[in-house]
């Protein structure tokens, strides 16, 4: 229905219904157009919105039950620059939309967003969103009649999320669903929001029922399908979905996963001779059995009955955290990153973290870079992608930057969170290139022959070991007590500051990813931050 209304009077009705989902826009390449409103004060307007539904949804519900009483819409429009500006809300309260224009609207385009479960800020931001619907639109109109009747036509068909349904769940019944990543937060100004990782509980409704909204991780799909790790009943059950994808707008239904339903126990299996997380490489760049034999996708672990220890004799230099080479990972490692350094000619074996920090201590944190006049702020090629395993080539790409620049005075040091990592185990300088014997008890754990060298690892990389934490932490714990004296100190569980990745916020040029293991949660830095730590990987 329509309702004319004086404006900031605040009061608009809605025809609300379900209508076909389209493919997602972004809003990057519209362009402002002069509005033939300017300079009219609207005397009534006339409100329009309808929610778009998911794909292969029926128009069966009733439109007023697509709303529920507190919903909210954000309202925002080109200005006269052609920047977003955030124009003011809709918030449904008694079956109608309360409304309040903050800003005046010049433009015939409008711009709104919507997310279910969540607050807007007075600036237009969705925050802490919860697991819901979102959607949005950047197709919608402004329009004023030479009588001073405005009208707005909002369609919100476009969702950043797909829906997947699970049936048969029961009615206050919890169910986990591991591998997703949900939209958390979404800026007016910004074409899409941003996500996080994190497992997501969902409780049945009164039907049974439980409805997710999340988009999968690159980690659990495949050329195979969509592998799917759920937490139902006190069980970890996982299924692989052939043909099936898992996107914006994508709509899903399932039954409540069984081992009856086809679902397996979410567990992998190793024996003492499998390499695998947990297992200690040593500096002659051999492996040893760490006693991992159940690997579960919540990270949890199942060790063997007996305590199993580094190999007598032997210096441990990292703790494996994935065998064979990474789906995601498309490094080059027979190009070496120092000179004369180590290169990888054959197959990947896996990948291995440092025992300690390249760092001495808190007080020697580094930048991620500070140019040689204090530059931080450019876009060097390393890759946004916050879940890929491209760390090596990431550190390829600064290095490829340093000699692009060289006449200007760069060096490698000045990128100071890789270059503590590839230097480590042969560091000699301080990051002013001041000569230094600060770095002499690394020696021992410099990289071996035949491996890629350590390197600063990308956010995937690091990401990948947050879950597991605990038990590499009891790995490195174990490395220590066989370490050298004058190695103990520095041999450390993963820390409670963030650690510097290699890999470039999406959103801002200025700022790298970082993952925070305490918090476990990943997020950009400003580069010129030095307060943060760097612990190398290497990939043997």
């Amino acid at each position: 229905m329509k309702h004319n209304i004086i404006p900031k009077a605040l009061r608009w009705m809605a025809a609300a219904g379900l209508c076909l989902a389209a493919a997602a826009c972004s809003k990057d390449d519209i362009t402002p157009e002069p509005a033939p409103q300017q300079g009219i004060t609207p005397t009534k307007i006339i409100f329009n919105v309808t929610r778009g539904g998911y794909d292969g949804d029926a128009e069966t519900r009733a439109p007023k039950s697509e709303w529920k009483e507190g919903d909210v819409i954000s309202l925002s429009s080109p200005d006269a620059r052609g920047a977003t500006t955030y124009n003011g809300k809709a918030t449904y309260t008694d079956g109608e939309w309360m409304v309040t224009i903050t800003e005046p609207i010049i433009s015939s385009k409008l711009y709104a967003q919507y997310a279910e479960n969540s607050t807007l800020s007075s600036t237009g931001i969705f925050e802490d969103i919860e697991n819901g619907d979102v959607a949005y639109t950047y197709s919608g109109s402004y329009k004023v009649d030479e009588a001073g009747v405005a009208t707005i036509t909002l369609r919100l068909d476009r969702h950043p999320q797909g829906r997947m349904t699970f049936t048969g769940v029961g009615k206050g019944k919890e169910l986990t669903v591991l591998g997703m990543k949900y939209a958390s937060l979404f800026r007016c100004y910004e074409s899409l929001p941003r996500y996080t990782e994190a497992p997501i509980t969902l409780t049945g409704e009164d039907d049974g029922t439980a409805t997710l909204y999340a988009l999968p991780t690159p980690s659990i799909v495949t050329e195979a399908g969509i592998t799917l790790t759920v937490e139902y009943e006190g069980k970890l059950y996982t299924k692989t979905f052939a043909g099936k994808e898992f996107k914006e707008n994508s709509n899903i239904t399932l039954a409540a996963p069984s081992l009856e339903g086809g679902w397996a126990e979410a567990v992998t299996e190793y024996t003492a001779a499998d390499l695998k997380m947990g297992d200690y490489l040593y500096s002659d760049g051999t492996t040893s059995d760490g006693g991992l034999r159940k690997l579960y996708r919540d990270g949890t672990v199942e060790t063997a009955p007996e305590a199993v220890a580094p190999e007598a004799g032997k210096t441990v230099i990292g703790i494996v955290f994935h065998a064979g080479r990474h789906a995601t990972d498309s490094s080059d490692y027979t190009m070496p990153l120092t000179a004369g350094g180590p290169t990888l000619a054959g197959e990947v074996r896996g990948y291995a973290v440092a025992l300690t920090h390249a760092n001495n201590a808190d007080y020697d944190a580094a930048n991620w870079v500070k140019g040689p006049n204090g530059e931080s702020g450019f876009s060097v090629g390393t890759s946004t992608d916050e879940d890929d395993w491209n760390g090596y080539a990431n550190c390829r790409a600064i290095h490829d930057y340093v000699t692009a620049h060289a006449g200007e005075g760069w060096e490698m040091r000045h990128f100071q969170a890789a270059w503590a990592c590839e230097t480590y185990g042969n560091r000699s300088l301080d990051y002013d290139g001041t000569p230094t014997s600060a770095y002499e008890w690394q020696a021992p754990l410099k990289a071996p022959a035949g491996t890629s060298g350590w390197f600063l690892p990308s956010c995937g990389q690091l990401w990948y070991m947050m879950p597991y934490q605990d038990y590499l932490n009891s790995r490195f714990m174990a490395a220590k007590e066989v370490s050298a004296a004058e190695l103990q100190e520095y041999v450390k569980e993963f820390h409670f500051q963030s650690y510097w990745s290699s890999t470039k916020d999406d959103y801002y040029s200025a700022k790298a990813m970082s993952v925070h293991f305490k918090d476990r949660d990943r997020y950009g830095v400003s580069r010129n931050n030095k307060y943060l730590v760097s612990r190398p990987v290497i990939v043997f």
